[in-house]
């Protein structure tokens, strides 16, 4: 592999990085989690090292866990648009560099970007009446297995759908420089 190649993997693995740790501070909270007043971040963070520990004085409210939870998809949302920014720093993928569907990865790639456009370019809401976006879903259910039924929003759980990409994105850069 070029250096090129090898900076370019290390932007995404340093984008990763910066992600998930950020992520640990933020995770979903369920609604069921209304009226308490100490919760742990998600396991999926502890097990990475980050057991972070949050403290409502007066016990969460609905709408403090509504506002934690629109952060964390702003989050979720800015990783991946930063993911394709850093792709196309690098001439992997833009508006006039196909995406090259043999390689591995490439149905990632294709997610990440129509994914980056929605965010990038608009409210970045779900809107289910866009041909755009429900093309985009089904790509997100066809291709990384995620269930989209009665979706309201776009489904971003970063172990179903943000580290995939991530890691698709990475398989196709490999390829790619091969």
């Amino acid at each position: 592999m070029s250096t090129e190649t090898d900076n370019l993997l290390v932007a995404i693995e340093t984008l990763w990085t910066n992600f998930n740790n950020c992520k640990a501070h933020f995770p979903y909270i369920p609604k069921k989690a209304k009226g308490t007043k100490e919760a742990r971040t998600a396991p999926y963070y502890i097990q990475q090292g980050f057991d972070v520990r949050f403290i409502f004085s007066e016990g969460i409210s609905e709408e403090g866990i509504k506002k934690i939870n629109e952060v964390g998809h702003w989050i979720n949302q800015n990783a991946i648009i930063c993911l394709c920014a850093i792709l196309e720093s690098y001439h992997i993928i833009s508006k006039t560099i196909r995406i090259n569907f043999d390689l591995e990865g490439s149905e990632q790639v294709n997610i990440a970007r129509r994914l980056r456009n929605c965010f990038a370019h608009s409210s970045g809401r779900y809107k289910a009446d866009n041909d755009d976006h429900l093309k985009t879903l089904k790509l997100m259910k066809d291709k990384l297995g995620i269930s989209i039924d009665g979706c309201t929003d776009w489904p971003l759980s970063i172990d179903t759908v943000i580290q995939p990409l991530f890691e698709g994105c990475s398989k196709y850069v490999r390829e790619k420089a091969v």
